[in-house]
């Protein structure tokens, strides 16, 4: 698979140290971004060698299964936007493919999850056809969750994930 998804204003780039990680590790090390992905008994905000491991965790995703959580470019104006895309992980020990989705926070409220969530799941049906696409994220973060519903996922249940409790949704393949 060697095409990425693309939408009307982004396209993807798979995770690159070398493109990504002044960025990326801007936007992990803020505690409004982090509160969302590593509460504070997670280690809160991530520090720039946490955010190259992580870097390097995705490139080998990307590797392995052709897909992954990629950083997302705006193609007018070039700038990286965030880190939307596919991810292998497990609900409740069960394996899952995930759209996951982080928009730096001065952009937030602008479409560009939707935009860019929608685009990885379309690719993820179409282009890797999967079957199944899970999302998930705490309870209170209605953000996230209308993006979920925006893209087409349905709710499924409440559920413990590191101590929270989350909601996932899901989508399958027509």
């Amino acid at each position: 698979m060697t095409s990425l998804p693309r939408s009307t204003r982004l396209e993807a780039e798979v995770p690159d140290t070398a493109r990504h990680l002044e960025f990326a590790s801007r936007h992990y090390g803020d505690p409004v971004v982090a509160r969302w992905h590593w509460p504070d008994h997670l280690g809160g905000a991530r520090t720039p060698a946490q955010v190259s491991k992580l870097l390097e965790a995705e490139r080998t995703h990307q590797e392995r299964h052709g897909y992954a959580l990629w950083w997302w470019r705006e193609r007018e104006s070039g700038e990286l936007i965030g880190h939307i895309g596919l991810n292998r992980t497990e609900v409740e020990g069960e394996p899952v493919t995930e759209v996951g989705w982080s928009v730096r926070p001065d952009r937030w409220g602008e479409g560009l999850a939707t935009e860019a969530a929608g685009a990885s799941l379309s690719w993820g049906f179409e282009v890797a056809e999967l079957d199944q696409i899970v999302s998930f994220t705490m309870v209170e973060n209605l953000a996230s969750r209308r993006v979920m519903e925006k893209i087409g996922l349905a709710y499924v249940r409440e559920f413990d994930r590191f101590g929270f409790d989350h909601v996932l949704y899901a989508a399958r393949r027509s």
